[in-house]
């Protein structure tokens, strides 16, 4: 039982020196993953704003197409117009003109709107391209500071690691639920009896109990702050 205590306690220092490695990146993981995302979102309006533009001008170029035609279609008509022997068909050729002549003008309103819109389009693009570039040099002074303490962390956290997966692979899985469970809620799970008090969170143990901690021989839960307590041999005995 000695050893599986040992184990446990083992596993915590490690978890401790992996937490510290960890925090010293602080929120740098996530800032850089974060600041990608924007990155990302505002290279996407960039990209709409410029299909926008080419989807406008390419109907912009079909209307003032089809005015062209049209003009040429009313000259064309006016010069019917001399021609005809009737008022039937001078009224359909009016009729025809007047058509004509509403499309150019709907049209020609498009194209000021298009214009309008392209200028606006234009704009945020550019606003878009300024904050592009702002993020791209930002991010990159990020994840060069990432890459840094990645880099002088590397080797030291692969090391921890390793002894970290050993180390489980003494400990029973029961143990395992019970540290993992009391981690999650508490930061960390075991804590050694020091000066006659749980040194997770300070209470003092009963006597009775210390006694019994000192055999190493079951575990103990600290009746205060509910975590795995073990006797001060194990804690001096113990280390990476």
């Amino acid at each position: 039982m000695k050893s599986i205590l040992q184990s446990l306690y083992l596993l915590q220092l490690l978890d401790t020196e992996l937490d510290d490695l960890r925090e010293l990146r602080g929120d740098l993981p996530e800032t850089v993953n974060v600041m990608a995302e924007d990155l990302s979102q505002v290279e996407g309006r960039i990209e709409e704003c410029v299909e926008a533009l080419k989807k406008g001008a390419v109907e912009r170029a079909q209307m003032e197409s089809q005015s062209l035609e049209l003009i040429a279609k009313i000259d064309k008509y006016k010069g019917q117009q001399l021609e005809v022997t009737n008022n039937k068909e001078y009224d359909a050729l009016t009729r025809e003109m007047e058509a004509a002549e509403n499309t150019i003008a709907t049209n020609e309103e498009a194209v000021e709107q298009f214009a309008e819109r392209a200028e606006e389009l234009k704009s945020s693009q550019a606003e878009f391209e300024t904050r592009r570039d702002e993020l791209q040099k930002e991010l990159e002074v990020k994840r060069e500071e990432l890459k840094e303490i990645l880099a002088a962390t590397a080797e030291e956290e692969k090391g921890l690691e390793a002894k970290r997966e050993s180390t489980l692979a003494e400990i029973k899985e029961r143990d395992l639920v019970l540290y993992n469970r009391i981690r999650e809620a508490k930061g960390k799970a075991v804590a050694p009896i020091k000066r006659g008090s749980c040194s997770g969170c300070y209470n003092v143990v009963p006597p009775q109990m210390i006694l019994e901690v000192k055999k190493n021989d079951r575990l103990f839960i600290c009746e205060h702050c509910g975590r795995i307590l073990v006797s001060e041999e194990i804690a001096q005995e113990t280390s990476i």
